[in-house]
């Protein structure tokens, strides 16, 4: 972060695919940007194409979706 504005961002989640995935798109979308409520929404959005969870025993894939936004617009607001 410089002066509000995202210089450059590694953004990764596990439990949403076989292995841990980093979001690249996710990432290039907030580069440079400040951010604000709807950079945060396009990034949830966005999100949704780089992750792929599966629906086993513990929880389930939609569970699983909507932790990951609700993490990375929690972690983008304290931003």
């Amino acid at each position: 972060m410089d002066n509000g504005r995202v210089i450059e961002a590694r953004i990764a989640f596990g439990s949403v695919a076989p292995v841990a995935v980093r979001c690249y798109q996710v990432e290039n979308l907030l580069a440079g940007q400040i951010i604000r409520p709807v950079l945060i929404e396009e990034c949830r959005r966005k999100l949704l194409s780089e992750i792929a969870p599966i629906d086993d025993l513990r929880s389930s894939r939609e569970y699983r979706k909507r932790v990951a936004q609700n993490l990375l617009e929690e972690f983008l607001s304290s931003l």
